[in-house]
């Protein structure tokens, strides 16, 4: 899947769009992310991270309790994540234990986030709005690059508008200016 995510002012001209564009409404869900950064110092968070997800809001068939790693590939817009490791639990402390017993030796804790969001597709083709800690965001996904560009230019994204690498990295720099 390939994505890009944008911090715009205001969400009602993507709302307008979504509209105009008979979008599905998939839901409105809730999510923290707690994000864990590799020991190893040449991984950086832009590259890998561990993510443990919490969504006591689900709208989706997974569990509400996902331990992800994710790797990051930036394309020329937007990034593609590569996930090798996503498992499923039926609890937080479930979850936490596995990290621990797995992963303790290659991940540290390093923040986390709430965000709350809708859900639309158009087509294959997804976008969610979001709150993210007070940041109002877009996130748009494709299963393809031209399906990407073309969700950007429908929307009116310039390349510019679009952050680079994977959203905890803007996470993790709006936290480290407050």
């Amino acid at each position: 899947m390939f994505d890009a995510r944008t911090f715009p002012s205001s969400l009602e001209e993507a709302k307008s769009i979504l509209v105009k564009q008979n979008a599905v409404f998939k839901g409105d869900y809730a999510i923290t992310d707690k994000i864990y950064c590799s020991k190893n110092r040449e991984l950086t968070l832009d590259r890998v991270f561990l993510r443990l997800r919490l969504i006591p809001k689900n709208i989706w068939s997974d569990k509400s309790v996902i331990v992800a790693i994710k790797n990051t590939e930036i394309k020329s817009v937007g990034k593609q994540s590569i996930i090798p490791l996503k498992m499923e639990f039926d609890s937080e402390l479930e979850a936490i234990d596995f990290i621990n017993k797995n992963y303790s030796d290659q991940f540290d804790f390093l923040f986390q986030f709430n965000r709350t969001g809708e859900q639309y597709f158009l087509g294959d083709d997804g976008v969610d709005l979001e709150d993210i800690e007070g940041n109002l965001s877009i996130e748009f996904k494709s299963k393809t690059q031209d399906g990407l560009r073309n969700l950007l230019t429908l929307f009116n994204v310039k390349d510019s508008d679009v952050i680079k690498g994977p959203s905890v990295m803007a996470m993790r720099d709006l936290f480290t200016k407050i």
